[in-house]
């Protein structure tokens, strides 16, 4: 979104229509004037309310997609606003406006809460950040990417998590609202990485140091850059909220089964290719822990 301001031809155009109706109205001095002078008004300070509003968003917020969104409700809060002062101009009592609007809007809540749950939802999600466009989410047991955020709903593209992340081509819709029901997943608003694990099963006579050994060299190899990212990054959060230390290196756990033991080691790795680096330590490990096998017989 690029920088929103009025130009002087623009202003210019609002200054000599004011100045016709209000020309208008001294000279025929009619109430029927009058009221659409007030109403010309009432829409030159929404018009310039918004110019000014945009100019904050854009310099305010920190991204585009925030800004997408901070924009919109703005706009529906100065229409809603705009709207209720025209009708004062034409009304003899707004008092009686005052009422049946408050009527009309206690009959919207019990009618429409759902809809007024999630225009506050999109509210919660401008204040407090709890995802935004380009993240990854997961939410009742969706997940996918965030295409959009609009005054009532997200859209997502539906993503497959154990295919590297890849768009299975279905978009979804998910109420705003959800916010306040359902527990909703950030996979990289903070943190761009995530904790995978491989599950290796070998014979009870295999060399498990010797095996472990291979999936130590497999994973540095591939996630040594990974690991220092995810330390940087952690330090950086544990600044801004409370964070214990955390190991970033692998960690192994064995189990006995009847088929052998079975070993399996967690390691930190990029969120976005964690499939691909997945695969790219098991086709190393493929080739060399077979031959442990068969020394180890």
């Amino acid at each position: 979104m690029g920088k929103i301001r009025l130009s002087a031809r623009y202003v210019l155009l609002l200054i000599l229509f004011f100045a016709v109706f209000f020309a208008i109205d001294v000279i025929l001095e009619d109430v029927f004037f009058e009221n659409v002078l007030a109403t010309y008004i009432v829409a030159l300070i929404v018009v310039v309310s918004y110019s000014i509003g945009a100019w904050v968003l854009v310099r305010k917020m920190p991204d585009e997609a925030s800004r997408m969104t901070a924009t919109r409700i703005f706009i529906a809060i100065l229409l809603g606003l705009g709207f209720f002062l025209a009708l004062t101009v034409w009304s003899e009592d707004p008092s009686q406006i005052l009422i049946t609007i408050g009527i009309i809007w206690g009959a919207i809540l019990v009618a429409l809460r759902d809809l007024i749950q999630n225009v506050v939802g999109s509210l919660m999600l401008l204040l407090t950040g709890v995802y935004r466009i380009g993240d990854h989410i997961r939410v009742k047991g969706v997940y996918g990417l965030v295409m959009d955020i609009s005054v009532f709903r997200t859209t997502l593209m539906e993503l497959d998590y154990d295919s590297n992340d890849r768009p299975t081509g279905e978009i979804i819709t998910i109420p705003n609202g959800i916010l306040f029901r359902e527990v909703v997943t950030n996979t990289t608003r903070h943190l761009s990485i995530v904790t995978d694990e491989i599950r290796i099963t070998v014979p009870f006579t295999t060399d498990i140091d010797r095996v472990r050994n291979l999936l130590i060299d497999a994973i540095q190899k591939y996630t040594g850059e990974i690991e220092e990212k995810a330390r940087e990054e952690l330090r950086n959060l544990g600044q801004r909220k409370y964070l214990p230390s955390l190991d970033t290196g692998p960690s192994f756990h064995l189990e006995l089964t009847d088929r052998g033991t079975v070993l399996t080691v967690n390691y930190i790795t990029s969120a976005r290719d964690r499939s691909l680096v997945k695969t790219r330590i098991i086709e190393e490990l493929s080739s060399d822990i077979p031959g442990v096998m068969s020394n180890d017989r």
